[in-house]
C-alpha cells in the first residue's frame, strides 16, 4: 500500500494525487476524486450536519461537483446526497430500493439516535435524493484528465459497487470490505461475496478503501472470507442436522466475538449476525434441498 499523504486530525487523507478519503464521519467512509473540471464524490455521511460538512470540504478542494456516487442504497452511504448540487450515480438496484424510501425510512434512521436528540432532530430536514444515472455492470467516466470506473461488485447486496481508478490502482470497495467489524450479510449473496473477495486478491492494488474502517490492502479481505466461510459451514451443519432457521440462531453466539465491538453495541451486532445467519440459511437451504449430496467444496476452496 502506498504511503498516505496529507493526513489530518479530522479524518481527511489524501491517498494519491487528487484522491481524498474521509474516515472520521459516523457511518461509512467517504471519498472525493478530483478532476480538472470538478470532483466526483464517493458516498455521503449518515448524519446531516456531517453531510453538510463533507459538502463544504469537497467544495474547498474543488470548484464544483460533477457526480455523487453511492456504493449501495444503505443509509450509511446516501443520507447526505441532498447537500451536493450534482446528479447521483448508483447501481440500478440501488435506484429501485431508494425509490421505495418514504418518511418511515427517515423516521427509522432518526430512531437510531433516540439517545442523542440533538442528532435525531437533524433528520427532520432530510430528503432522499435518488440516483439519476444508473448502470448494472461497469460505467467508465473520462473527465478532466481522470478515468474512473464504477464497477459492480455484488456480494454484500445486489446493488453493491466500487470505484476503480486504474492509473492510481486505488479501489473504493463499498461494504464488500470492512475492517475491524462484523460485515453485514442480511442482504447478501455469500457465495458471490466470496468470489468477489477472491477476485480482489488477484488485483494489483496500491490502496483499498473499505466501506468502514481504516484504509488497507488486499490482505484485509482474508478475514472477511474466513468469516463468511465459517458462517456458511456452521449454518450448513445446522441444516444437515435438520434444524429450523430459528434453531440455527445458535450460530450467533458462536460468531459474536469473531470481530471486536463496543460493549454497548452487542445487541446491534447480534441482530446483524442473526440477519446474516437467516440469509445464508435460505441461500444454502435451496441448494441443500436440490443436491443433498453437496457438502460445499466451495467453502473449502473459495
Amino acid at each position: 500500500m502506498t504511503e498516505l499523504s496529507g493526513s489530518s486530525s479530522n479524518g481527511l487523507q489524501q491517498i494519491a494525487p487528487g484522491i481524498y478519503v474521509h474516515t472520521g464521519y459516523e457511518g461509512a467512509n467517504v471519498g472525493c476524486i478530483l478532476t480538472d473540471v470538478g470532483a466526483i464524490v464517493v458516498d455521503t455521511p449518515l448524519i446531516p450536519e456531517e453531510g453538510k460538512a463533507w459538502a463544504a470540504e469537497v467544495l474547498r478542494l474543488a470548484k464544483r461537483v460533477l457526480y455523487v456516487f453511492n456504493t449501495d442504497h444503505h443509509r450509511a452511504h446516501i443520507m447526505g446526497n441532498q447537500y451536493f448540487d450534482a446528479p447521483v450515480i448508483a447501481h440500478e438496484v440501488a435506484w429501485k430500493e431508494m425509490s421505495g424510501y418514504r418518511d418511515a425510512f427517515i423516521e427509522r434512521t432518526k430512531n437510531l439516535f433516540k439517545r442523542q436528540p440533538e442528532i435525531a432532530a437533524q433528520f427532520d430536514e432530510v430528503v432522499i435524493k435518488k440516483p439519476e444515472l444508473t448502470f448494472t455492470g461497469r460505467l467508465i467516466v473520462k473527465k478532466g484528465g481522470r478515468e474512473v470506473h464504477f464497477i459492480y461488485l455484488g456480494g454484500h447486496t445486489p446493488a453493491t459497487c466500487g470505484v476503480w481508478l486504474p492509473k492510481e490502482r486505488v479501489l473504493f470497495t463499498g461494504d464488500v470490505v470492512v475492517v475491524g467489524e462484523h460485515p453485514s450479510l442480511g442482504q447478501s449473496n455469500s457465495k458471490e461475496w466470496l468470489e468477489t473477495l477472491a477476485r480482489l486478491r488477484r488485483m494489483s492494488l496500491n490502496v483499498l478503501v473499505p466501506g468502514h474502517g481504516p484504509l488497507c490492502n488486499v490482505e484485509a479481505t482474508q478475514p472477511i472470507s474466513e468469516y463468511i466461510r465459517l458462517m456458511r459451514l456452521k449454518v450448513r451443519n445446522q441444516i444437515k442436522a435438520g434444524r429450523s432457521k430459528s434453531e440455527a440462531a445458535t450460530v450467533v453466539s458462536q460468531l459474536i466475538d469473531y470481530f471486536p465491538y463496543r460493549p454497548g453495541d452487542r445487541s446491534f451486532v447480534e441482530k446483524r449476525i442473526r440477519a446474516g445467519v437467516n440469509r445464508i440459511y435460505d441461500e444454502l437451504r435451496a441448494t441443500y434441498d436440490e443436491e443433498k449430496e453437496d457438502v460445499g467444496d466451495e467453502d473449502v476452496l473459495a
